[in-house]
């Protein structure tokens, strides 16, 4: 099929609304524009057809019989694409929204928060996929992910959702006679790393520090990690928003922080360029308000 020779959609739109009103008036106020626009488009697609469509009969509008054949062709074509249209947002609607998004996040923050989202939308299914691989988006089809880091990936849409510094963290009960007072003394102490990533291995090559031969590693699940920091079990990389209160009430120390206010780290919420289907404006619109309500708590 192709476009060439027929008349603009703009045309055809005005003479379907002039003929379904019988009155240029009605067509330019569903238009938003004034009815001699209406009726000088209807000359015009007359002139690019070559036949008369509409006449004035009496103190309404009438229509010829080419008039009435091409009108009754728009209304179907119409009643077409509406029904297309509806189908099409009908089938996103019912498609299940694909997130992805980091182990230690989905434990530490949206779980415990999930059921708001439930009851707020019963009727938007939610498939989580935590994992600390980093996907294409277009490939393997999710809708969002949510990432930690500085925002800075290409190709992209990312929006600040959570800030919050990476920090490396152990129990006191693990520092008890082994200082910690420059990076290379972490080379002393058992770390915990999440499964896919080498965060404290790439936070301590950034200050000159080899850590090759380093073999007191143990690669877990991101669900695992915190706990097993909190019981001493190492030293862990992990968001400052997670920790807080651990950090705060001394059950945790602080080694060393990460982060700048000119570059700001976090987590991010990334998704394909392009309008968000209406399940995933809401599901980014909920995660929004539900940041705001855990920095204004952090804040009091």
């Amino acid at each position: 099929m192709s476009w060439a020779g027929l008349p603009s959609l703009s045309l055809l739109r005005a003479f379907e609304a002039a003929a379904r009103h019988r009155s240029f008036t009605a067509a330019g106020r569903e238009l938003n524009v004034t009815y001699v626009a209406v009726a000088q488009q209807v000359r015009r697609l007359e002139a690019h057809l070559g036949v008369s469509l509409i006449y004035r009969d009496g103190r309404s509008l009438a229509l010829t019989n080419e008039g009435l054949r091409l009108a009754a062709a728009l209304g179907d074509g119409l009643d077409i694409m509406k029904t297309a249209v509806r189908e099409l947002l009908e089938t996103e609607d019912l498609r299940p929204l694909q997130v992805t998004l980091t182990p230690s996040f989905a434990v530490s923050w949206l779980m415990p928060r999930i059921g708001l989202f439930r009851a707020k939308y019963p009727d938007i299914e939610l498939m989580l996929n935590p994992s600390a691989e980093v996907v294409d988006m277009s490939r393997d089809g999710y809708d969002l992910a949510i990432r930690f880091g500085s925002g800075d990936w290409p190709g992209v849409d990312v929006e600040l959702l959570l800030g919050s510094r990476l920090v490396m963290v152990a129990a006191p009960s693990l520092l008890r006679g082994k200082p910690v007072e420059t990076p290379e003394d972490l080379l002393r102490l058992p770390w915990l790393q999440e499964l896919g990533t080498g965060e404290l291995g790439t936070w301590l090559a950034a200050r000159g520090v080899r850590a090759v031969n380093k073999k007191n590693i143990t690669h877990l699940p991101g669900y695992m990690l915190l706990p097993a920091v909190r019981e001493g079990q190492g030293v862990g990389g992990v968001a400052r928003v997670f920790v807080e209160d651990e950090i705060r009430s001394g059950r945790l120390v602080v080694l060393f922080e990460d982060g700048n206010e000119d570059t700001p780290v976090g987590y991010y919420l990334v998704r394909r360029k392009g309008p968000m289907r209406p399940p995933l404006k809401r599901f980014v619109s909920w995660l929004r308000s539900m940041a705001r309500e855990d920095e204004a708590r952090r804040d009091r």
